[in-house]
């Protein structure tokens, strides 16, 4: 725990770390009440809601990811604290007019009132998605590679530390009085606009010049007679911003172009589709099958969200090293192991009906999530040219949402038909297993280790580089 503390940090990354953590403990205040599993429970506990709607709760954050590759773009020429300054006002407001939706007309299966907070939370995830990749890219500027990891893995600590304490006392507040959710959002919504305030301290490092190169940069000619990939994909003339259609032609070349990141996201994609699909007959069975349908707000909270958000902050801190040291692709073949073995688990709480199971499941999962989260906020940057990271970044949550308008809906369809039912959860094993192989096949074309050249080339393109070794 020592290793939180400011002064344990290189001294270069120390003003953004500060402010990034007095953000990480405010902020989640108000996110926390748009994250999946909680509002999971709450449609289906507060609104009655079907398997549909919580599968459209469920997908909310990958309606959202679909935005990723126009929020890149728009952030292209802006300064990029201020540009999610104003995604994380939206949300803050966003969070705070859920509470507005008791005011509507409720039925059995969610009625209208269900619907809207449906798409208030989509709303919210909308906007936290251009947090999310703006974010990767001050994460690259302010933070050496040699030490992201573990940078990041500390702020996601902290944040997921909050997230689970609000739900346990959210989900506590509702058992007591369900009515206290017309207060709770709001008060939430209040809470995270410090995180806001903090946030906008951060300093982007070498942002000005790097804005200039984007808005000023006209290639000279012998440079137009090159055909490497910096000088043909980064023309852009007079500083003229792109298009949305134009970003998207570029967001395809890349994919074409780099295969090792088309097959990482291949692989990628299959995994998280496994995950997604799961999510919304796990919320239903554990809120409506293994607890009260209309109680127990806390019991079902505590399995689907704070379990896997406690189980994940010790081991944050185990895999950020692993990170900082191997190749991406090498760290989610370990990481890729537990998603295998927690799937599996669950499978066997399904079939048994038996709560303690999926709890154990839910533990394994937090595990995995730990590694997850830090690979999937990270990752690209192992493929990724310095210049084109929140490119690269938009691509691969552009995927995520692309997989997460589909893996809820399918996972409902065929939790509630005759044809898989429980058998759901053995398909996403199966899925898992597929993914795990695909990513040891591509890990085994990389170096054990990240060499230190290639960590002082990532270090270097955000003017961090560590010394080199005297002889």
């Amino acid at each position: 725990m020592f290793s939180l503390r400011t002064r344990q940090q290189p001294y270069m990354v120390r003003h953004a770390y500060v402010h990034e953590m007095r953000s990480a403990l405010t902020y989640p205040l108000a996110a926390s009440l748009a994250e999946g599993s909680f509002t999971g429970v709450v449609a289906a506990k507060y609104f009655q809601a079907s398997p549909l709607l919580i599968a459209v709760i469920t997908a909310a954050p990958m309606f959202g990811n679909i935005a990723a590759l126009v929020w890149s773009e728009l952030s292209r020429t802006r300064r990029m604290v201020p540009f999610v300054n104003v995604l994380q006002g939206g949300v803050v407001l966003s969070i705070a007019a859920a509470s507005l939706t008791r005011l509507l007309p409720q039925s059995p299966g969610g009625g209208v009132a269900g619907w809207a907070f449906a798409l208030d939370i989509i709303l919210v995830r909308v906007l936290a998605s251009g947090i999310v990749t703006v974010r990767s890219a001050i994460w690259r500027a302010n933070y050496p590679r040699h030490i992201r990891g573990q940078i990041v893995g500390r702020i996601s600590m902290v944040a997921t530390a909050v997230l689970a304490m609000t739900t346990f006392l959210g989900s506590s507040w509702l058992d007591h009085n369900p009515e206290a959710f017309a207060y709770l959002y709001p008060i939430a919504a209040a809470l995270g606009a410090i995180g806001i305030w903090q946030f906008s301290k951060i300093r982007v490092r070498q942002e000005r010049s790097a804005l200039r190169r984007q808005q000023l940069y006209t290639p000279r000619p012998e440079n137009l007679a090159q055909t490497d990939e910096s000088n043909v994909l980064n023309y852009q003339p007079n500083g003229e911003p792109r298009g949305v259609v134009q970003f998207f032609a570029e967001a395809w070349r890349i994919l074409r172009q780099d295969k090792q990141f088309r097959d990482y996201q291949r692989w990628q994609f299959l995994s998280g589709f496994s995950f997604m699909m799961l999510a919304p007959p796990l919320v239903f069975m554990v809120s409506k099958e293994m607890t009260k349908p209309a109680t127990e707000y806390l019991l079902a909270t505590i399995v689907l969200q704070i379990l896997p958000m406690a189980v994940s902050l010790p081991f944050t801190q185990i895999w950020s090293p692993l990170f900082d040291r191997v190749h991406i692709t090498r760290f989610r073949v370990g990481q890729g192991m537990v998603s295998v073995l927690a799937q599996g688990v669950l499978f066997l709480g399904a079939i048994y009906g038996q709560l303690w199971i999926v709890a154990i499941a839910q533990m394994l999962i937090g595990i995995s999530n730990a590694g997850g989260n830090l690979a999937w906020n990270l990752g690209h940057n192992d493929f990724a040219p310095p210049e084109k990271t929140a490119t690269y970044m938009g691509v691969h949550v552009m995927l995520t949402g692309l997989r997460g308008c589909v893996a809820p809906f399918a996972g409902v369809l065929l939790y509630q038909s005759g044809l898989a039912g429980h058998g759901v959860f053995a398909i996403s094993t199966i899925l898992s297993m597929i993914s795990l192989f695909g990513f040891w096949h591509m890990s085994r074309t990389v170096p054990r280790t990240m060499p230190i050249e290639r960590v002082r080339q990532m270090a270097q393109a955000v003017g961090d580089a560590p010394p080199k070794r005297q002889k």
